[in-house]
């Protein structure tokens, strides 16, 4: 099982900003230093938060991130053009040495898509059409492609690093958009915030019966998540300490219509989703996870307001007591 963190981005108007990036910078070492796998950014526009972009951030988690792969967890593809997107992160593929990932989602926001000019109910049908744009591009060879949003001839001005391209993952929570996560992805990435008990299985049934229908096998394949997590010394102490800061983003969030159920459901999530606790109560989390079926746990280590030392010490504890039950290097 693998190990990495979110670098969940987003900050009070009222931040520093340039502390709160340095904060993350040095959580970013912290992490490499102490054997977590990967980092990944996150993307949104006209947030109610200050939210750096990602392909900018990237930039400065590759000087921070040490052997760690670096991605996007996710990007809003149809909120971009393919052509710049391919063009982009083969840059980033090569100033990162090879350990780039594209994660790329839909999009769930109203004033993102008004604002973007994106065609809110064919979003999905866009970013399909863009996976392929960008896959070809990457493949360093001349592409003639038109299509219904795309009409590209040419190749792209830097070949990647890595054969083919990064890899390419995409984060889909819906029946059909997660089989399509399965038809056109390397990875899917799923949410971790599952809106109903026994979801978890039935979306990963849903996605492995996609894979064996497109003629794709599950081994060797990454099954990625992102988790809320906080290690404390303590379970009670720990969540009594993190739920203030959990809660007051989730609230936030739930400002978006489309995410209103968080707050209604914020308990239930609480009680059954999130991993904060000593090592032993988020061990046992995870385990349910791996069972599952999940090998790749991209923790968010930090919310809304809270200060930087105790999510250090945090992925210092987890890293020091959670990881090596699921690595083998205990």
């Amino acid at each position: 099982m693998k190990f990495g963190i979110l670098a969940s981005h987003q900050y009070l108007p009222t931040d520093d900003l340039r502390q709160r990036l340095n904060e993350l910078w040095h959580l970013t070492e912290v992490a490499a230093e102490n054997g977590f796998s990967s980092v990944f950014a996150i993307n949104h526009f006209l947030a109610n938060l200050q939210t750096p972009q990602p392909l900018s951030v990237l930039a400065g988690l590759i000087r921070h991130s040490g052997h760690m792969t670096v991605g996007t967890s996710l990007i809003i593809l149809p909120a971009y053009h393919a052509v710049h997107i391919a063009e982009e992160f083969a840059t980033l593929d090569h100033m990162s040495g090879g350990r780039i990932v594209l994660g790329v989602g839909a999009g769930y926001r109203d004033v993102e898509f008004t604002a973007m000019n994106i065609d809110k109910p064919n979003r999905f049908r866009k970013m399909h059409e863009q996976i392929k744009v960008i896959r070809a591009l990457w493949s360093g060879e001349e592409v003639h492609f038109d299509g219904e949003y795309h009409n590209v001839h040419g190749s792209i001005c830097v070949k990647p690093l890595q054969a083919g391209g990064p890899p390419l993952w995409i984060g889909a929570g819906g029946r059909i958009s997660v089989r399509k996560a399965a038809e056109l992805g390397d990875a899917w990435i799923m949410p971790g915030n599952s809106p109903k008990p026994g979801w978890y299985q039935q979306a990963m049934a849903n996605h492995d019966d996609a894979l064996a229908k497109a003629g794709k096998s599950r081994e060797g394949r990454e099954y990625p998540i992102i988790a809320n997590v906080y290690c404390g010394a303590d379970t009670e102490r720990a969540r009594a300490f993190v739920r203030p800061y959990v809660e007051a983003e989730y609230f936030n969030y739930a400002e978006y219509p489309q995410l209103s159920f968080q707050k209604e459901r914020f308990e239930w999530m609480w009680e059954n989703l999130f991993l904060v606790g000593d090592p032993d109560f988020v061990a046992e989390r995870i385990a349910r996870l791996r069972d599952i079926g999940l090998n790749h746990i991209i923790a968010r280590p930090f919310w809304l307001g809270m200060d930087h030392e105790p999510a250090v010490e945090s992925i210092k504890l987890f890293a020091r007591e959670v990881m090596p039950r699921f690595t083998g290097s205990a």
